[in-house]
């Protein structure tokens, strides 16, 4: 994994490391030679070193090149230890975790079983459950429902009776309509006929005034008779206007009766269309 190779550290010397080694070499290699050195007795005198004695130097010097170089490895080593020791800690570490992820894994898949079965199994208890409550209520409300259609089929019967009424009462109305223009066509021609009897009688007897002056007492007494019939038929046509009024107006009484009569029906048949 990457991110195991990033805390893995490498085995590698840092340049401090290095230059720290090299600097420790060349003092020891300083010290080497200042051993091989023989101090003169005199200022003068300079004693050469024997042979033996350089290949003891050269010995000396290679073995303490040797003793640092071991030395420098072992402490690569030790390094080189410590990072596979931290290295295997993080592997044991990602291990364990690895296997604490696993146990989660796997108990969270059997709970997510669990759940699936304890789902399914309430599934079918709430079907049943259902099933039972739309059993109930179709039992309960079978009667009803038969009631709420008898219900409905008797609106239906009384409204068609309602029709049938207001039909008939339609029928009558438009009858006493046409009854009504009638009498008022009859009211206005005898109406008619009364004014011009009138004015004819009028004219009559102005013209039979106008000669009362050269007519003996008997024309004039058939005048004066007639005149009174005039004022008789003058009443009776008053009378008879007078009951034309009034049957006039009971006809429009009548009307505004039977248009009321026509506005109820009508109320109550969308009355009974709106229960429907």
């Amino acid at each position: 994994m990457p991110n195991e190779n990033e805390s893995i550290p490498k085995m590698q010397a840092s340049q401090e490391d290095m230059a720290l080694r090299q600097k420790q070499l060349q003092q020891r290699r300083l010290a080497a030679q200042r051993a091989a050195k023989v101090r003169p007795t005199s200022a003068e005198q300079v004693i050469a070193p024997a042979p033996k004695q350089m290949l003891a130097i050269v010995a000396l010097v290679l073995s303490l090149v040797m003793g640092a170089f071991a030395g420098f490895l072992f402490m690569q080593l030790q390094e080189a230890n410590a990072q596979l020791k931290r290295a295997e800690g993080i592997l044991n570490d990602h291990s364990t975790n690895l296997n604490v992820l696993n146990d989660k894994l796997s108990a969270s898949d059997e709970n997510a079983n669990l759940s699936v079965d304890a789902l399914k199994i309430l599934l079918k208890d709430n079907a049943k459950e259902i099933r039972k409550l739309w059993d109930l209520t179709n039992k309960t409300n079978k009667p009803n429902i038969a009631k709420n259609n008898k219900a409905i089929l008797g609106v239906k019967a009384s409204v068609a009776k309602v029709d049938k009424k207001t039909t008939g009462i339609n029928s009558k109305v438009i009858a006493a309509n046409d009854t009504i223009l009638g009498n008022q066509k009859n009211i206005a021609a005898l109406k008619a006929r009364l004014t011009n009897s009138q004015k004819t009688l009028e004219a009559k007897l102005a013209e039979v005034k106008s000669s009362l002056s050269g007519l003996p007492a008997a024309t004039e007494k058939r005048i004066g008779d007639n005149e009174q019939s005039i004022r008789s038929i003058d009443a009776t046509r008053k009378k008879l206007n007078s009951s034309m009024a009034e049957v006039e107006s009971q006809f429009n009484e009548m009307k505004l009766e039977i248009e009321d009569i026509q506005i109820r029906l009508d109320r109550m048949q969308n009355a009974m269309t709106g229960t429907l």
